[in-house]
């Protein structure tokens, strides 16, 4: 949890005027005596206040009492959970007997952004090699790979590095290796290996290891109140249901549903899709929440047909979140998993792997039979809870315009209210960069999306957990509003309002048969710099004033007012995985109000 930055300096006079809005004001605050802003530990929190007005306002109205800090809450113990439950031992699971040897071959596989080679003679090279990205290090010690590996997976190198993490990690339970979410990843993928090639290791004593991971996952619940608890919790409840029904252990099954259930009300919408502002994070949440059903009705536990409930809302969300050349990915792609690997029926490329292939037959007639009585849930109730997908003849779009006007929080939504994905038929033409890693803030903002920044600035101020809803309203008057036109629609929201000078924006998508016409408008006063930007999957050739976008065997001419430049930029398709994009830019000054249009038509 990243904790609100706090004020320990003196109280001033009540006649002392500090503007909320100046980075110099923040200068006086910081230059005062008995200050502690020169510890190195809030460097970095110091910087984001000097770079972030909206950072600012809220501290100034939290140092005059005008803000307060959230509700109060105990980490890690969520108030609908009656108490922790009992350690559990294992009783007796049912596993297939396992018969290991000594890898013989090396082993090369994925983790997020690197690829791994592993040699027989230092099969501990997993573990001591260092990791450029944190999600790279936390996929080994989740044994992420496994799965991935579907039935090709190298079951004697499963159980070596099974041994060494149990040597290496097994006692000292705390640091990354035992963070909760990771501890249920872990639990979950050695259970669904030893469900086919036995338990690696000892058995019994990898049984009794597997118990303590619930233990540590009971102990160490990633509660974090109302306003700051992610779906890692509901993770956390998977990992104890599937803990506890494959090893005999009744509280921690009945505890990991009764999370899973409760969550559900946080983290999905009305629609049935998640908040968090992915398409890939839908995705994956669909899975863990069918995953959890299929587990807790083959155990025949009270909670799985409101499990299977959950799944089904999360299930009809999916069409209307795939376009018809494949799921946009809309907001952050999630290490755990590459997208294609969480589709619900085979990949339409027979090459990719999905999850639902490691399931037993009688599981996946369960699931067939899901996905077959689920009626896609309707275009209207979806836009209640932000996404809009549109289109006419062969155009189809897919936007996400958050409620609130905020990127989700927490969540994994970007700052890119009005950017699109824009397919013609089965071929993408304007994408959705995606995000390559948690440490890239230029794929989480703008930057690089195709929507429109004022003088630097994107459409959504930076979202923080300890803002109030009365606050966010206060920097963001209005909610987005995206109504239907004859032909196309009408997005319209307040977030550059929180800039001196800029009202609403208007953005329309307006369709006929060989185009799509967008018409951007801004209203405000003052001269600013107006930067529109595309991102477009193909090769881009630029001709006087339009761009020639060539995709497969299609041709697009591209045009928006001032002559476009482009920019070469990673497309992100996975965690750490991308092929080369281009970015159009239209670039200029003008005066407020604005108004210009860009056009999209085949040549």
């Amino acid at each position: 949890m990243k904790p609100g930055l706090r004020w320990a300096g003196p109280r001033y006079p009540a006649s002392r005027t500090i503007s909320c809005r100046s980075p110099a004001s923040f200068r006086l605050l910081r230059s005062r005596p008995g200050q502690t802003f020169m510890n190195a530990a809030l460097v970095r929190k110091a910087r984001q206040v000097f770079e972030d007005p909206v950072l600012r306002r809220w501290l100034c109205r939290r140092l005059v009492g005008l803000e307060k800090s959230p509700a109060g809450f105990t980490v890690g113990r969520p108030p609908y959970l009656r108490g922790a439950f009992p350690d559990e031992a294992p009783q007796g699971p049912v596993f297939p007997a396992s018969r290991f040897s000594a890898p013989a071959n090396s082993l090369e596989f994925a983790l997020p952004g690197e690829t791994v080679t592993l040699e027989p003679g230092n099969p501990d090279a997993l573990f001591e090699r260092q990791y450029v990205d944190l999600e790279t290090l936390l996929a080994a010690h989740r044994f992420s790979w496994v799965p991935l590996a579907g039935s090709g997976v190298e079951a004697d190198w499963v159980d070596a590095l099974w041994r060494i993490w149990s040597d290496r990690f097994g006692a000292d339970r705390t640091g990354w290796p035992w963070h909760a979410y990771t501890t249920a990843e872990r639990a979950i993928n050695i259970i669904d290996f030893a469900r086919g090639s036995g338990l690696p290791g000892d058995p019994d004593e990898t049984a009794g290891l597997l118990a303590a991971h619930a233990a540590v996952i009971r102990d160490n619940l990633e509660y974090f109140g109302d306003h700051y608890t992610s779906n890692h919790l509901s993770n956390n409840g998977r990992g104890l249901l599937r803990i506890g029904t494959a090893l005999g252990m009744p509280e921690a099954a009945r505890t990991g549903a009764e999370i899973l259930i409760a969550e559900a009300g946080r983290i999905f919408g009305r629609s049935g899709v998640l908040r968090e502002g992915s398409t890939h994070y839908h995705l994956l949440l669909t899975r863990n929440y069918i995953d959890a059903w299929l587990d807790a009705d083959g155990a025949g536990l009270d909670q799985a047909p409101m499990l299977r409930d959950i799944a089904a809302r999360a299930v009809a969300v999916v069409p209307s979140l795939m376009l018809p050349g494949g799921v946009p990915l809309i907001g952050d792609v999630s290490p755990d998993s590459p997208p294609g690997y969480l589709y619900l029926t085979s990949n339409p490329d027979p090459t990719v792997l999905t999850w639902t292939e490691g399931l037993a037959e009688d599981a996946r007639r369960k699931l067939r039979l899901l996905v077959d009585q689920t009626n896609p849930v309707s275009s209207d109730r979806l836009s209640e809870d932000g996404w809009h997908r549109f289109g006419s003849s062969s155009w189809e779009v897919l936007t996400f315009a958050p409620p609130d006007g905020w990127p989700p929080m927490p969540g994994h939504g970007h700052h890119d209210l009005g950017s699109f994905e824009l397919h013609d038929h089965d071929v993408p033409i304007i994408v959705d960069p995606g995000r390559g890693s948690y440490a890239d803030t230029e794929y989480e903002s703008a930057t690089w999306h195709s929507g429109i920044s004022i003088d630097g600035h994107g459409p959504t101020p930076v979202n923080r957990p300890h803002y109030a809803d009365d606050f966010r309203r206060r920097i963001v008057p209005s909610a987005p509003d995206v109504i239907r036109l004859r032909d196309g629609r009408c997005l319209t929201h307040a977030g550059f309002a929180r800039i001196s000078g800029l009202g609403d924006a208007h953005r329309e998508w307006r369709f006929d048969d060989d185009a799509v016409s967008i018409r951007d408008r801004i209203e405000g006063s003052g001269n600013r710099r107006i930067q529109r930007r595309l991102f477009v999957a193909g090769d881009v050739i630029v001709e006087d004033d339009f761009a020639l976008l060539r995709t497969g065997k299609r041709t697009y001419r591209i045009s928006g007012g001032p002559p476009p430049t482009t920019q070469s930029r990673p497309r992100w398709t996975a965690y750490g995985e991308s092929r080369l994009g281009t970015v159009i830019l239209f670039d200029q000054s003008a005066s407020l109000p604005f108004e210009s249009l860009i056009t999209i038509e085949r040549a």
